[in-house]
């Protein structure tokens, strides 16, 4: 989960690697380095800590050299340490890795037989000394004999005094993208760190490497052979990437949630005009045929989304569906339905467990829609049916925009199957794009909780533990709001489901325990009543969400968030709102690191 970067070209190299980590923070912050070529010769700089301690560090340093690799590092294989943090070097060749060396031990262990010196911990330093030990005369062609010598997840680029006008760059597990400038070449982990200098760009495919010159770019296969590339032109604005005044990232995409939504469902449902028609609903792939279920899965928040589709499609197309979480699907014995449609959910597009889970899943004849972000990710590029939503860039780790969009386009999934097998009458498919129309409307209704928000976080800032609870839709809500509690806040918070309370979570509410209820399902009503009324007889302290028209929740708890009316099924975006203000707002006062929490990165790649 680490980030990488690269340049070469006419300019002076520290800046513009510095510039890139920066952007590349939210992969990895537990140490920072930069190595650049100097004058023949190859200078290593690493520290502790964020990338603001690697520019002090360098500050007052005088480093030229116009080819350079940098890296922001998760630690994996061994503690934060300046002597695990990148650039590792072994000679005159240094490497910026992103990955897990399988075979890592075994290679240790020759390395060490020859003569070689490890000064790390980590499995990323054997990769340099591979490259010394197999030099072939140029530094692609010892790339390419050093790979044959690794197994597992080799993403990296490489650089060395033997040949001081190239850098080489490998795709192997995780992902990699190469910018192509004007006299001048980028390679970086993700698109937005380099998006500020170059729009044209080539995503490398799993098994490519890239050699970068000055001149330009080569492309290769790890046999060697030529491989060629037609550069993509991004349309991911760099200006999206910035605060724009906002305190945190993450409190400026939460705001951004509507326009993410309402952005992702226009693709399918354009709204310009003055009525919207389901006659103007358009879903891309419409051959996926008879479908018998459908299986979602995904990770952390993503998962969470994955109960969401699965309430969806039962409801919406009749269509009986599942869940599963990645890790467990990717490791189970499984057997691939042939009349099942697995739909993959990763906001990055690059979460390592979905994307062994669907390589399993193609490789026994599954079929598979991926729901993402980043459609030249590795699962968008894998997918029969990709699905892409219109969050752009999201930059602090705690998903937010990324997650309301998620859940637009599974609703838009589920209607699109509803609309083609019969489930929903015409009558019915157009009141329900008329409140998909209004919902993104609803959500900025939503945002004026701010205040609100900012108040009660104030007064639960000294409890350590917080219970979210919900039924149906809300379910998953609550599930996500104590993942997002953990991360932003560093505060204790479980989901619980509001019908299974009183078969034992309830003996840990007592007078003053806070909890968050989720009460904004109409067919539900005379239930979530009851489930307030057992939590309030216990002394609990309730914050509830509910429908404006529904005074019987407010009269069952001690602060109320109206929400306005709205299908049940689209509820959740907006009773996702408050809850991600408040969390927000617990952070701030707990004065934690929002948009980088402490030892979790924005994709898990390993």
């Amino acid at each position: 989960m680490s980030g990488i970067v690269g340049y070469i070209g006419h300019k002076e190299a520290k800046p513009n690697i510095l510039d890139a980590l920066e952007r590349l923070e939210y992969r990895g912050y537990d140490s920072a380095g930069l190595g650049v070529i100097s004058e023949g010769k190859l200078k290593v700089f690493r520290t502790l800590g964020r990338t603001s301690v690697l520019h002090e560090k360098l500050a007052h340093l005088p480093l030229t050299g116009n080819i350079g690799i940098g890296h922001t590092r998760w630690a994996t294989h061994g503690m934060p340490a300046v002597r695990n943090a990148h650039p590792l070097k072994a000679g005159g060749t240094a490497v910026v890795h992103n990955g897990i060396l399988q075979n890592a031990v075994d290679l240790r262990v020759e390395i060490k037989a020859y003569g070689g010196k490890l000064m790390s911990e980590t499995d990323s330093e054997v990769i340099p000394h591979l490259v010394n030990r197999y030099w072939k005369g140029d530094l692609l062609s010892s790339v390419l004999e050093a790979l044959k010598k690794m197994e597992g997840s080799v993403t990296c680029c490489v650089i060395s005094e033997r040949d001081p006008e190239s850098l080489v760059a490998v795709r192997k597990g995780n992902p990699l993208v190469v910018g192509l400038g004007d006299g001048e070449q980028f390679v970086a982990s993700d698109a937005p760190a380099i998006a500020p200098y170059t729009n044209r760009m080539v995503f490398l495919k799993d098994g490519e490497v890239a050699l970068l010159s000055h001149e330009g770019a080569q492309f290769f296969d790890f046999a060697g052979k030529p491989v060629t590339q037609d550069p993509q032109i991004i349309s991911w604005n760099p200006v999206q990437a910035e605060k724009r005044g906002y305190r945190h990232f993450l409190l400026k995409e939460i705001v951004e949630s509507p326009r993410a939504v309402r952005e992702t469902i226009s693709q399918f449902l354009p709204m310009s005009t003055e009525k919207v028609s389901v006659e103007y609903f358009n879903f891309p792939h419409k051959d996926i045929g008879n479908i018998k279920r459908i299986i979602f899965f995904g990770s952390g928040s993503s998962y969470y989304a994955a109960m969401l589709g699965q309430l969806f499609c039962e409801s919406l197309a009749g269509i009986s569906s599942s869940r599963i979480f990645s890790s467990e699907f990717r490791y189970g014995a499984r057997q691939v339905e042939k009349d099942a449609l697995y739909v993959a959910i990763s906001q990055s597009g690059e979460s390592l467990d979905t994307i062994e889970s669907s390589r399993f899943l193609l490789s026994n004849g599954g079929r598979l829609m991926v729901v993402t972000n980043n459609p030249s990710s590795t699962l968008g590029m894998m997918a029969h049916y990709p699905v892409v939503t219109q969050a752009g860039p999201e930059v602090s780790v705690a998903s937010s925009k990324t997650f309301s969009a998620t859940i637009a386009a599974l609703i838009i999934v589920a209607f699109h199957l509803g609309k083609e097998n019969g489930c929903l009458d015409p009558e019915a498919q157009q009141k329900f794009v008329d409140q998909l129309e209004r919902v993104s409307e609803k959500m900025e209704m939503m945002i004026t909780y701010d205040s609100l928000m900012r108040r009660l976080a104030d007064r639960f800032t000294k409890h350590r533990s917080f219970f979210f609870v919900g039924r149906s839709y809300m379910y998953p809500l609550s599930l996500y709001s104590a993942l997002m509690m953990k991360e932003v806040a560093n505060m204790h918070g479980e989901g619980l489901l509001a019908g299974e309370i009183k078969h034992g979570s309830i003996s840990l509410v007592e007078k003053g325990t806070p909890i968050m209820f989720f009460g904004n399902q109409a067919f539900l009503k005379n239930k979530l009543t009851d489930d307030l009324d057992e939590l309030k007889a216990r002394g609990a302290t309730v914050i509830a969400t509910g429908f404006k028209t529904d005074s019987a929740i407010g009269r069952h708890c001690d602060e109320f968030i109206s929400v306005p009316d709205i299908d049940d099924r689209l509820s959740p975006l907006l009773a996702i709102v408050p809850a991600q203000l408040f969390i927000y707002y617990l952070g701030l006062y707990n004065r934690k690191d929002i948009d980088r929490p402490r030892n979790i990165a924005k994709s898990v790649t390993v």
